[in-house]
């Protein structure tokens, strides 16, 4: 009998089970192999991304440790010792002022050619805390003479690099030398002015990376050393990882200088273990930083969408068979229509509603949360305007408890800008007016503030409170005062009827950031002395007037900015005993007119 013939010959309700069991298992079938092929792909997609973004994110780090905390400041005293008009002992006072400020520095040496022994400072603390460990630390912190002078031969490039690295075991320490060649004699010689840096800066950014929660960042020099999450071998050297694919990889790419794009390749580890992995190479030390992440990991929720899947296909087989038929319209209905929901909001459509759901079963009570969901994440996402960047920050990285009141110590610039003659434009203009004026102001502002790499703390009527983080938080601040006022005048020659103008005040300092208040209500906001300096500061500025400490200027002094910095009279300001002195600060071009 020929399939079409059983088929025939079948009854109409076996008939009915049967293509209510084919309907309601093929669109399982084939809408679970998509969706498991469409979540692997994603998947894929996001641990790549993930991957790539990580290794980026630490090589960009290390160099920029390197860079601007450390070779900039060392470059600066080299000039500095390179100088002709200032005598020795000053020199060595540099010297030794210069590493009291900088604590990656643990030493600064000076070596002659001619074999005399070389001329070396070091670091306080990190000598004691060698000494403690019973090793002398001119061991560790004096570079051979031979090898500096041979590292900085005239037939040589003349910047500053790196020559060295070391790792000492009963410290953990792992050290850099930094060869900069000196175009001055000393006494006739040629000299090199060389450094000992500490590299647990890059240590602890690297081990704190949040990657590695699931993932492993590993550092590998030119050698194949696994650096700072140290492994040593029985010889009791620091391990190499040459054999790993992904590292041989790296070292050869690295050795033939040869240019990559970052992507993400899988492999196999010497045990097995499917992989997927990624490596760059730093600018600033001949070191490969890999990444890599368990497949198995990285795909962990489409294995178990494709487990679920046989127990769903089993389930609507069951229901088909038992009347799929009958249920099938009234059951995909619905669950289409939150499907839909669900895409719209992932398409950022916090509006939409699940409506064509009426049924008082589980579906329409899921339709019910799904619709509540949706409004919930909108109030949260129109509450997050009104909240600074610094709250969001706080509670992106709370525990699970919640953000607590309390705060922590930190260095960061402050700026308050107040509008001037903004009571007067009031009184005389309806409330409509004023408010869309004070929101035009505002919004200009806080552009202006997130533009140089500020944060907007609160807004106080008519006036702005901004926090600025960061090595180059003083130069932000000022670029930042320069732009508000440049756009006031620009507008008050735009719209003439609006004279208003603004005054600044900016300080920086260490104060502390945290949240305040009640267990109920709290602001998460800046507080200590520096802040209340700068507010007071915008109060004494006049219209169109930026007033700065010296401690701001001090602090922009080296990043050639096109401002000019005029000292005026101290000021006395109310709490402080001992008049502060200030400067006005005006664009370099206006100050020269």
């Amino acid at each position: 009998m020929s399939s079409l013939s059983w088929l025939l010959s079948l009854s109409l309700r076996r008939k009915l089970l049967l293509f209510s069991a084919l309907i309601a298992a093929l669109p399982l079938l084939f809408a679970g192999q998509s969706l498991i092929r469409i979540a692997r792909d994603e998947m894929k997609s996001a641990a790549n991304e993930r991957l790539v973004t990580t290794v980026r994110e630490v090589t960009g780090q290390i160099d920029d440790i390197y860079e601007r905390a450390w070779l900039a400041p060392l470059l600066l005293i080299r000039s500095a010792i390179d100088s002709d008009k200032i005598s020795v002992g000053e020199k060595v006072a540099i010297l030794t002022h210069g590493i009291a400020q900088l604590p990656d520095i643990v030493a600064l040496q000076i070596t002659l050619d001619g074999g005399r022994l070389p001329l070396v400072i070091s670091q306080n603390r990190f000598s004691t805390k060698l000494t403690e460990a019973g090793i002398q630390p001119l061991s560790v912190l004096r570079a051979a003479p031979e090898v500096m002078l041979a590292a900085a031969a005239p037939d040589e490039k003349t910047d500053a690099w790196v020559t060295a690295i070391t790792y000492e075991p009963k410290t953990e320490a792992w050290l850099a030398t930094v060869v900069l060649p000196l175009e001055s004699r000393f006494s006739g010689a040629r000299a090199v002015l060389s450094a000992k840096i500490d590299l647990g800066r890059i240590r602890g950014f690297i081990m704190s990376q949040p990657f590695r929660q699931v993932g492993m960042i590993t550092t590998v020099d030119a050698e194949g050393r696994k650096l700072f999450d140290t492994e040593l071998d029985e010889s009791g050297r620091v391990k190499q990882l040459g054999r790993r694919d992904i590292v041989s990889e790296a070292l050869d790419a690295r050795e033939g200088n040869r240019s990559r794009a970052i992507s993400v390749e899988t492999y196999l580890r010497p045990d097995g273990t499917p992989m997927l992995g990624t490596f760059s190479f730093t600018r600033s030390f001949d070191w490969a930083v890999i990444v890599e992440q368990k497949e198995a990991d990285a795909y962990y929720a489409a294995d178990i969408m494709i487990e679920s899947l046989f127990f769903w296909v089993i389930g609507g087989l069951a229901v088909a068979v038992l009347g799929a038929a009958v249920f099938a319209h009234r059951i995909s209905r619905p669950i289409l229509a939150i499907g839909e929901a669900a895409n719209e909001v992932a398409k950022g459509n916090y509006h939409v509603q699940v409506k064509t759901v009426r049924s008082r079963d589980e579906i329409g009570e899921l339709a019910k949360r799904i619709n509540n969901m949706i409004v919930q994440i909108n109030e949260r996402f129109e509450l997050a305007k009104f909240v600074s960047h610094g709250t969001m920050d706080a509670i992106q990285h709370s525990d699970e408890t919640g953000v607590h009141l309390g705060g922590s110590r930190c260095e960061v610039a402050i700026l308050f800008a107040d509008i001037r003659g903004y009571t007067a434009f009031a009184e005389s203009r309806d409330p409509e007016t004023v408010v869309e004026t004070l929101n035009y102001y505002l919004a200009a502002q806080a552009d202006l503030v997130a533009a140089h790499n500020g944060d907007i703390d609160k807004f106080v009527g008519d006036q702005v409170m901004a926090v600025f983080q960061g090595p180059t938080m003083a130069a932000d601040a000022l670029r930042c005062a320069t732009a508000m006022q440049k756009h006031m005048a620009d507008a008050s020659a735009a719209s003439p009827d609006r004279d208003l103008a603004i005054g600044i005040g900016i300080d920086m300092g260490e104060v502390v950031m945290g949240a305040i208040g009640a267990r109920d209500r709290m602001d998460f906001t800046v507080l200590g002395d520096h802040v209340n300096i700068a507010a007071r500061l915008c109060a004494a500025a006049k219209p169109k007037q930026t007033l700065a400490t010296v401690a701001v200027v001090e602090a922009a002094a080296g990043l050639d900015l096109p401002l000019a910095f005029r000292a005026l009279d101290p000021i006395a300001l109310k709490g402080k005993s001992v008049p502060l002195s200030v400067y006005d600060i005006q664009p370099a071009s206006r100050a020269v007119a």
